[in-house]
Formats: structure tokens, C-alpha cells, sequence
């Protein structure tokens, strides 16, 4: 008989994932257990990034990441099945392929839409929160601009060009920021005017994007209103039909596009068990995370959580992360016979992305917008990423968000965005790396291994030029001149390394960043090759996956590096 106790985590989300992995590291010296994730995909979906692939941003697969991959260092076995019903008394799971039967339950189902009994809302809005949805609103854009370039009714036309988002949080804030640079290039596609287009968010509540600051809202309500966005605060619908939807206050508005992003509630599953439930069906937990059935715990979205002060624990992508942890943890202490910790839930800000070109955030007391805000976002998902997987997933992400062009990207990305094919990158990358050994070869027979004299001033390959800045002669005669030797011998190995790493396709992205480097001194001095410079650049788009050895040893480098990077958080514990 099998006398492992056996712990299954339901749903493989931003908690369910975390979960997991904080379950195998936490019981990482006990035997007698078994560590399940069941999820009705292979793949975690991305979802605080499926406006990108409903606004054409990203390519369809860009919110997919594999759940095997991440798990894969970990004894934890991913199960590809969708749960139906889940019997707390008898301690199983039912699926469309199997039963499952667990000793401890960590439910991190996340939510589903919440429509707020609003007649044919339901039936006739777009959701935005799988990543079907995403594919469906992508296509269905495209499709009304297509029908519209050749609708001559005035009055039918101006129905299939307006596009409204319901919902003025974040998804819905995200979501219009998306459309804003979306239509510009379906305008031109479909030869349709601008001022054809009417973009709309429909809120009930005084103000879009209400949990943050005031400066900020205004911030990302002024830009939206710049772009052309009508913003309807303390409007709340009434009722939606297939074509048209009327507010509470009775003005009707034609569309063939509601997008409704209005709220959600607990998953469907989740809010059929037999649980003690809190407001839109959230189940109610304990400071430990757990639910009024002892040995199950509730997460995430999934979890009515309210602290000593009274807050409600929001449905952020930290709490779920926070609450995962805090959910395993208790779990494990259980089963090691230790005392179990209450979450301490420490959130470090919220992050609004209006499209590729803007954003706000507020990060640890800061208030960000614009390019900065940007960046943070792109760090926090690289994070996250970064967490879960080590760098493999970070290589994806930079791939999909900047290399993999997918609509006309603005202003600078639009010039570092562009599609590339690694294969023909590879002829360039060999070539580059072809001119950097030869130069290395031509120094080594040149004699600088040998002798200090050939970066010393008055030589004919000396480092200082007539336009050189005086801080980098100082820096050459005060430090490199007394070691001419030892820096002639960096020069001409570094440069045949960085052959060798270009030809071979060879950790291909830091070879560019050391060619990039010496590119940039040799430039200050006087004595650089601009071309050197650009086709270094152009290496950082991944050169190496194609005809090199980057694409066997970066996964393996990610996976070592993820195994190291989780040994030393167990000894740490």
C-alpha cells in the first residue's frame, strides 16, 4: 500500500506554478510524498500579457509558457487534465481523463469572468481572460476592418468601427492602450481614415484604473484622451445585445465590439465546492491559507483573504505568488511536524501598460510613467520569469516582446522590433566572427603575447588618436601603459574568443556584449571600425539559435543554472 502522502496542486497559474515548486523545494529531504499539478493545458498561460496578443502586439503564442519546462528540475508530475468536480469529503479530484485522489489540495484555479447578471452580457460581450479569448477579439478587429473597407452604408460602417471596452481596471485600461496603436496600422491596411475609428471605455465607477494614485490616473487618462479615447466614468450598462448596448442612463451606443473586462469572480469549479465562500464566490481561508476543510487551501484569486486592518487581499499577480508560497509552506510544516507561518503579504506596486508606448506604475512608493514605467514592467515580468524557469523563459519573453514583429511598433521599438531570420543572422555571425580571429591571429604574429611595446604611445597601433577624450588618455597612460603587455594579451584573446564563440554560435549574446564593448573602446580611442559595432548589435537578436551551438547549450546552461540557483535557496532554508 502506497503510504505517500499525496499533495495536488490544481491549476498551473502565476500561484498554482509557484506552488508547486515552493512545495518540492520545502519537502526537498522527504520521501514520503507525492507532488502533483494538474492542468488543463501543458502551458502556464501569461494571462497579464493577452492584451498583447488580442492588440496584435505579440505573436499568439507569446502568453504560453511550458509548464514541463519549469518543472523540469523539480519530482514534481504535471498532470494535462481538466477538473470538473472536486469532493472534499472523499479527498478527490474527478477529470475529463482520470480521478484523482490527494491527502492535501492547494486550489489555484484563478477566475473566470464576472458579468454581474447584466441582461445579454454574457451572450454578446468579448472576454479577455483565456487564451482563446485573446485569438477571438485579435481575429474579430481584424475582421470588422476588413468588412468596413468595403461597407458603404455611413451609419454601418461607423457600427463596425466602433470598439468599446467595458471596464476601466487594468485589463480594460491595457486593452484600449493596445487598440490605440493597433488601429493606426489597420487604418492604413484597410485604407480607412483615422477619424473613422472610435475607441471607448465604459466605467461605472468615478475614475479608471481606482486603486492608484491620483497623479497617475490622470496621467493615463490624458494620454488616452490625446489618442482619441472617449472615457465614460460613472456609467454603468444596462443591458447588451448583439449590436448595441444602452447605460444606465439610456443612451444607446451601436457596436459590433464590447470587450468586457468589468470584473471576475472564483472559477466555476472552484465555486461549486463545498467550501465556506466570501463575495464572487472567493473562497474564505485563514491567515495560513487554508479553507474551512482542513488540508486544503485556496490561493490566489481563488481566496477570500482579509488581514488584521481589515484589507482584502487584492487579485494581483504578487498576492497569488505570495499566497502560493505561504500555502506550501503551512502544507509542508504540517507534514514535517513544524508550526506554520501566517502570510505576511508585502506588495510592491502596480504596473498599467498603455500599449507598447506608455505606462504607469507605482513601485515601491515611486510614481513611474512613460519610458521608466515601461521598463519596470518588462523587469518585473523578466522577474517573474526569471523565477520560474531561469533563463530560458527570459530569452523567449525578449524574443516575443522586441524581435518578433507582429504590428508596426512606435518610435524606438519600432526600429530595434523588426522581424529577423536567425538563419540568414548565422552567415552574418560567422563572417563577424571569421574578422575577429584573423585580427586576434594577426596580433598574436604581430608579437603581441611577446612584447609590451604595441599600446604604448608614439607605436603605430597606440590608442590615442587626435580626437581622443582627455579622461581616456589619462585612463590609458595611468593604467594601461605600465601594463602594455598584460593588456595586449586581454586584447588579442579576447578577440580570438570572441571569434571562436561567433563562428562556433556560441553563447552568442554575451560574445556580442564583449564585441559591442571593445568596439566602443577602440571607437573612443580613434581606432574602431564602426562596422564592427553595428553587426554586433545585430547579433543580440539571437544570432546563435540558428547553425550554432546555442541552440543545444543555452537550455542546458538555463537548466544547470536554475539547478544551482535552487540549491543554494534550499541551503538558505
Amino acid at each position: 500500500m502506497d503510504s505517500k502522502k499525496k499533495i495536488v496542486v490544481l491549476g498551473g497559474g502565476f500561484g498554482g506554478l509557484t506552488a508547486a515548486q515552493a512545495l518540492d523545494k520545502f519537502l526537498r529531504k522527504n520521501k514520503n510524498v507525492e507532488i502533483t499539478l494538474i492542468n488543463k493545458s501543458p502551458n502556464q498561460i501569461y494571462l497579464t500579457q493577452l492584451h498583447e496578443v488580442a492588440g496584435n502586439r505579440i505573436p499568439e503564442d507569446g502568453t504560453l509558457y511550458s509548464l514541463e519546462s519549469a518543472l523540469d528540475q523539480t519530482r514534481v508530475k504535471l498532470v494535462v487534465d481538466e477538473i470538473s468536480k472536486v469532493d472534499v469529503k472523499a479527498r478527490k479530484l474527478y477529470g475529463v481523463d482520470n480521478e484523482y485522489t490527494f491527502d492535501y489540495l492547494i486550489l489555484a484555479c484563478g477566475s473566470e469572468p464576472a458579468f454581474f447578471d447584466i441582461p445579454g452580457m454574457k451572450e454578446n460581450a468579448f472576454t479577455l481572460w483565456s487564451h482563446e479569448d485573446a485569438l477571438r477579439i485579435r481575429d474579430h478587429i481584424v475582421n470588422m476592418f476588413k468588412i468596413a473597407s468595403t461597407e458603404k452604408d455611413v451609419t454601418k460602417r461607423k457600427d463596425l468601427l466602433t470598439f468599446v471596452v467595458g471596464g476601466g481596471g487594468f485589463t480594460g485600461i491595457e486593452m484600449i492602450g493596445e487598440l490605440v496603436e493597433w488601429v493606426e496600422d489597420l487604418c492604413i491596411d484597410y485604407n480607412i481614415k483615422r477619424n473613422e475609428v472610435s475607441l471607448m471605455v465604459v466605467e461605472a465607477l468615478p475614475k479608471i484604473l481606482p486603486t492608484m494614485s491620483d497623479s497617475l490616473i490622470e496621467n493615463a487618462t490624458n494620454y488616452l484622451k490625446k489618442k482619441g479615447v472617449r472615457i465614460l466614468t460613472s456609467s454603468c450598462i444596462a443591458n447588451v445585445s448583439s449590436d448595441s448596448f444602452t447605460l444606465e442612463s439610456g443612451e444607446t451606443i451601436n457596436t459590433q465590439t464590447l470587450i468586457w473586462t468589468g470584473g471576475v469572480q472564483a472559477n466555476a469549479t472552484v465555486a461549486d465546492i463545498d467550501l465556506k465562500v466570501g463575495k464572487r464566490n472567493r473562497i474564505l481561508v485563514s491567515k495560513y491559507m487554508e479553507t474551512s476543510e482542513p488540508g486544503i487551501y485556496a490561493i490566489g484569486d481563488n481566496c477570500c483573504y482579509t488581514d488584521k486592518a481589515g484589507n482584502v487581499m487584492p487579485a494581483l499577480v504578487e498576492s497569488a505568488i505570495q499566497s502560493a508560497k505561504c500555502a506550501a509552506y503551512n502544507i509542508s510544516a504540517e507534514i514535517n511536524n513544524r508550526p506554520k507561518k501566517p502570510l505576511n503579504l508585502k506588495l510592491h506596486g502596480n504596473m498599467v501598460s498603455i500599449g507598447a508606448e506608455y505606462c504607469v506604475a507605482e513601485v515601491m512608493g515611486l510614481k513611474l510613467k512613460g519610458f521608466l514605467a515601461s521598463g519596470a514592467k518588462h523587469l518585473a515580468d523578466i522577474h517573474y520569469l526569471f523565477g520560474v524557469s531561469g533563463f530560458g523563459f527570459i530569452l523567449d519573453y525578449i524574443d516575443r516582446q522586441f524581435f518578433r514583429k507582429t504590428r508596426n511598433k512606435p518610435m524606438v521599438v519600432k526600429h530595434i522590433g523588426v522581424s529577423t531570420s536567425a538563419a540568414w543572422l548565422a552567415l552574418l555571425r560567422i563572417f563577424l566572427g571569421y574578422k575577429w580571429l584573423m585580427s586576434g591571429l594577426e596580433k598574436v604574429n604581430a608579437g603581441w603575447l611577446s612584447t609590451g611595446d604595441k599600446l604604448v604611445a608614439g607605436a603605430s597601433t597606440a590608442p590615442i588618436g587626435p580626437n581622443t577624450p582627455e579622461w581616456y588618455v589619462q585612463f590609458m597612460e595611468k593604467v594601461v601603459f605600465p601594463n602594455a603587455l598584460l593588456f595586449q594579451a586581454m586584447i588579442t584573446l579576447g578577440e580570438i574568443a570572441l571569434g571562436i564563440c561567433f563562428i562556433l554560435g556560441l553563447f552568442t549574446v554575451l560574445a556580442a556584449l564583449g564585441s559591442i564593448f571593445m568596439n566602443l573602446n577602440f571607437i573612443i580611442s580613434g581606432s574602431g571600425d564602426m562596422w564592427f559595432l553595428v553587426v554586433s548589435i545585430a547579433m543580440l537578436a539571437g544570432a546563435g539559435r540558428s547553425f550554432g551551438l546555442d541552440y543545444y547549450v543555452i537550455p542546458y546552461a538555463s537548466k544547470v543554472l536554475k539547478r544551482l540557483i535552487r540549491r543554494s535557496q534550499m541551503n538558505l532554508t
